[in-house]
């Protein structure tokens, strides 16, 4: 196995891992001081930034087959994990555990997909378009303002009636995304060094 597909086989089950875990973790919603947030907000967060290492150290046209392959990967999970919720259960406590915690799944699965086809696209599309000359500068914009979209449709589907304060939650998830976003951008420009 040579060194691009190295790369490529690291990128893509970081990339999945990410996607899949989301939707398991999301129902725990988090507060730390002001901010509230999904607990799914890191590891979904880190896949923009995964998709445009891949862009910018492997290929591009790679990137946005590792955005279909994640879409294919979230419907398969939930429908797997929503296939269980309807499994008798030998246990009636677990049963009633597993319910609780991903029962809601059917909500963030309709959430995930409706952000993620729009946001991991904006992404792609911003972060390979040439219009910025440093790759950090794209990869900052790219996924600020896909994060954005992200934040902004995910949160109304997945929580519209269920939890009050939407809109606080948008803002504390979108600044913590800027966040992440800024402080991995050193780990970017690692990857693309190491090219």
């Amino acid at each position: 196995m040579n060194q691009v597909e190295k790369k490529l086989m690291t990128f893509t089950t970081l990339f999945i891992t990410g996607i899949v875990i989301s939707n398991v973790i999301a129902s725990k919603v988090v507060k730390i001081g002001l901010f509230v947030f999904p607990a799914s907000i890191i590891s979904y967060t880190f896949t923009f930034i995964i998709s445009n290492m891949v862009s910018e150290s492997v290929d591009k046209k790679y990137s946005k087959q590792l955005i279909y392959m994640g879409f294919l990967a979230q419907i398969t999970a939930s429908l797997l994990i929503i296939l269980g919720l309807f499994m008798p259960s030998a246990n009636t406590e677990r049963g009633e555990a597993y319910k609780i915690i991903l029962g809601m799944n059917w909500r963030f699965t309709i959430a995930s997909l409706s952000a993620y086809g729009t946001s991991q696209l904006i992404n792609h599309y911003v972060f390979n378009k040439g219009l910025f000359k440093s790759p950090l500068t794209a990869n900052l914009v790219s996924v600020g303002i896909a994060q954005f979209f992200d934040t902004l449709v995910f949160t109304y589907v997945a929580f519209l009636g269920v939890y009050r304060g939407l809109w606080g939650m948008i803002l504390s998830q979108y600044v913590i995304k800027v966040i992440i976003v800024i402080v991995t951008n050193p780990v970017f420009l690692l990857i693309k060094k190491a090219k």
